[in-house]
């Protein structure tokens, strides 16, 4: 009896254990069903939230923005949270990011190398959506433009704009982010005011001649030589190129043949493209200003001269006179610290004044600290009796007197009825005698 009650219950324990193993089997099956069906759930997810904003969903790249400054015991730059703050609101396909070291709220987290180096790790994945970049200002030198050309690369199909103005980057950063800027839709590129050197300013002449879509180059105050801009003026002559904007401020120039002023002129006579053209303190006298004049006669494109802080004196005034009443296009002429009027010269300001009488573009006309007198002042005054398309003048660094501050107080008050003329100085009457004082305008 005892052995059958045995078999009896080895033969229970046998089925009850074949039971428990088909629910297990059929448990892992539902499980491994879930399993498969849970990528797709969560595909759907990530898709509704893909490229910029999944990247910006729940502050996520934010985050790892502060987390990496912490980790490196560095400050978080206001200017760039808020960038990111309002990217996340715009819920756009691309960001900016504006973060100039001159704005107050950054005064003390200024961007260095330290975190150009964290912000290439953390915005690397978000390098294709970023359409504009301004680091102007900072303390970026050249391990940092080589963090940013990583942080680029040809990953950056979405930039159009960099601006690393009054930074610390030398040739071997500029190479950098020259090499990697050749293959981004790269349109305005401005690294003015840093110690770039002939070096560096050849190797953007080499940017300008393999990027087809530049269309504004600011390069003043880089420590160019006469060699960079004598290559720069042939690069740009004889390789078709859109760019419209040029600045070659303040280069390095040790001679005074003034041949960098041909050979911008020659580049100027046949380009079709440049319409703003900013080259202040070129050294340039009169003998250079009238070749540039005679080949800017027969440019018809240009809209915008600045030939601020040269040599020009009263033949300079007269050729610049000349081209403004033989049809220029000019709308901006920047005359501004000169010595038009040294000496009580008047034949310049004569020039100048009869131009604008046959002029009918020219707009803005600064000649500021030209020390032009009373006499060239009311010269200047008369012919504006008879110019009403300029609308904006800077004058009031000059020598002032009654007959000049009286005829700009009568024009002043009649151009205030029709076209007003935007000044920078008002004229007051007090005890019988007319007032010139300064007043603040945009520049």
């Amino acid at each position: 009896v005892f052995l059958v009650f045995a078999c009896l219950i080895r033969i229970f324990l046998r089925h009850h254990i074949a039971m428990a193993d088909e629910d297990e089997i059929v448990g892992a099956s539902v499980a491994g069903a879930g399993a498969e069906t849970a990528p797709e759930d969560t595909q759907t997810d990530s898709g509704a939230l893909s490229g910029l904003q999944g990247l910006l969903a729940d502050s996520g790249l934010l985050k790892a923005y502060a987390s990496e400054c912490h980790i490196a015991s560095r400050k978080v730059n206001p200017l760039v949270e808020r960038c990111l703050l309002e990217a996340a609101e715009a819920k756009k396909d691309t960001f900016y990011v504006e973060a100039p070291g001159n704005d107050k709220r950054a005064f003390t987290s200024r961007i260095g190398d330290e975190d150009l180096l964290i912000l290439s790790k953390v915005f690397y994945v978000a390098s294709p959506f970023l359409c504009r970049l301004d680091l102007s200002y900072n303390l970026i030198g050249d391990d940092g433009a080589k963090y940013l050309a990583s942080l680029m690369g040809p990953r950056a199909e979405a930039l159009s704009s960099l601006q690393l103005r009054s930074n610390a980057i030398g040739p071997e950063g500029c190479q950098a982010l020259c090499e990697v800027l050749r293959s981004t839709p790269l349109k305005r590129f401005d690294i003015s005011m840093n110690p770039l050197g002939k070096e560096g300013g050849l190797m953007l002449v080499s940017l300008v001649q393999r990027s087809p879509n530049l269309l504004e180059l600011f390069m003043g105050d880089t420590e160019a030589d006469i060699d960079v801009l004598v290559s720069l003026a042939a690069v740009l002559r004889r390789h078709p190129s859109q760019l419209a904007v040029l600045d070659v401020q303040n280069p390095r120039i040790s001679t005074l043949q003034e041949d960098h002023t041909v050979h911008l002129g020659k580049m100027m006579r046949s380009n079709t493209k440049i319409t703003e053209l900013y080259l202040g303190k070129q050294r340039m006298r009169d003998e250079g200003a009238r070749q540039l004049v005679d080949f800017l006669l027969e440019n018809k494109v240009l809209r915008v001269l600045d030939l601020r802080c040269n040599e020009l004196g009263a033949v300079s005034a007269y050729c610049l006179g000349t081209l403004l009443a033989h049809g220029s296009q000019l709308v901006s002429l920047n005359l501004s610290c000169n010595r038009i009027g040294e000496k009580n010269n008047v034949d310049g300001a004569k020039a100048l004044a009869e131009g604008l009488v046959h002029n009918s573009h020219l707009e803005h006309l600064d000649l500021n600290h030209n020390e032009l007198c009373g006499q060239a002042l009311s010269l200047l005054g008369e012919s504006l009796q008879h110019s009403t398309k300029l609308v904006s003048l800077r004058l009031f660094h000059n020598h002032w007197d009654q007959p000049s501050s009286y005829l700009f107080h009568t024009l002043l008050t009649g151009r205030s009825k029709g076209v007003p003329l935007k000044a920078d100085f008002r004229t007051s009457e007090v005890d019988q005698q007319i007032h010139i004082s300064k007043l603040e305008v945009d520049r």
